[in-house]
């Protein structure tokens, strides 16, 4: 009940999200053609990239949830990761390609912008992206979903964005009043330049954690830690001759294989094996909750 309660609410977050890109790609991208302004475009460009990225992270919610099947025989968890680095992938060559786009404006000697469209465009978004980006924050940590926590970091992404227009839109205001208008057709494209930069760190922390998951790399953190610690004190109190674990994080499911090897037949029979799985399983469900578990016995070194 509990795992279909999580389920639930993160659908509702992506589901929430879709919603919120479809409004603000459509309206970023109409009024950033409308005013003349390449920082809204890019803006709404962003949210029209959201859009397809939320659709597919809503899709891998529900495929994540399946049990395996024929095709899929070791379920569906290992998608979810791949597509955080699609995501956060597509994220930074976005980032890239504005800030490229935002330095050959600069050198071209900059453009106008219609202020008053403009400003209205700015503030909608900012509050828009910001009130999305805390609903999903919250979402993720109570059901503690990397698919939802993900999606939340793009909002965060838009939302810098959407916060930057709207205070380099308000120093063209200032630079009006003192006098300083000569330089209001390059305030557009150094924000452009700027927000690419900010914005960029967001997928690269992205990327970094979601890589080393597609990669099988062994997550070093404190279930990590008591892995080791619950295979090494069973090892010490039923005298195992000698015993190896592989262990690793794919989207939100644990694989964990452990090898042991017994030299006494006649100590160890099925029963007792059995009886090591099961505590090994009890000791360790409250860590690792949904987990691939494989626990096998060899009498020869060689299959450790």
């Amino acid at each position: 009940m509990a795992i279909s309660r999580k389920i639930s609410k993160e659908r509702l977050a992506l589901k929430m999200s879709l919603a919120g890109t479809v409004l603000l790609a459509t309206m970023g991208i109409g009024y950033g053609l409308y005013v003349g302004s390449s920082a809204i475009l890019l803006d709404g460009m962003f949210s029209f990239l959201s859009m397809g990225m939320t659709g597919l992270s809503l899709y891998t919610a529900y495929l994540v949830s399946r049990p395996d099947d024929n095709h899929f025989q070791f379920g569906y968890a290992h998608i979810e990761p791949l597509i955080n680095v699609v995501n956060g992938l597509l994220i930074l060559v976005t980032c890239l390609f504005a800030f490229a786009s935002g330095v050959q404006t600069i050198v071209n000697g900059g453009h106008e912008v219609v202020l008053e469209h403009a400003m209205v465009y700015a503030v909608l978004s900012t509050i828009s992206c910001f009130g999305i980006y805390f609903t999903e924050t919250h979402i993720a940590r109570k059901v503690d979903s990397e698919l939802v926590r993900v999606d939340s970091q793009e909002w965060l992404v838009d939302g810098i964005l959407s916060a930057a227009i709207l205070v380099g839109f308000m120093l063209v205001m200032v630079f009006d009043k003192i006098g300083y208008s000569h330089w209001n057709a390059y305030v557009d494209p150094i924000l452009v330049s700027a927000m690419a930069i900010a914005a960029s760190v967001l997928p690269i922390k992205v990327l970094r954690r979601n890589l080393r998951e597609v990669l099988l790399v062994a997550p070093h953190d404190q279930v990590q830690n008591r892995v080791d610690s619950v295979i090494e004190d069973l090892s010490k109190q039923y005298n195992f001759d000698d015993y190896t674990h592989h262990f690793a994080k794919t989207g939100r499911q644990y694989d964990l294989e452990i090898n042991i090897l017994v030299k006494d037949d006649k100590y160890w029979t099925t029963k007792r094996q059995d009886k090591i799985r099961q505590l090994l399983w009890d000791k360790l469900k409250g860590e690792l909750g949904d987990t691939w578990l494989s626990v096998t016995f060899t009498g020869q070194k060689r299959w450790l």
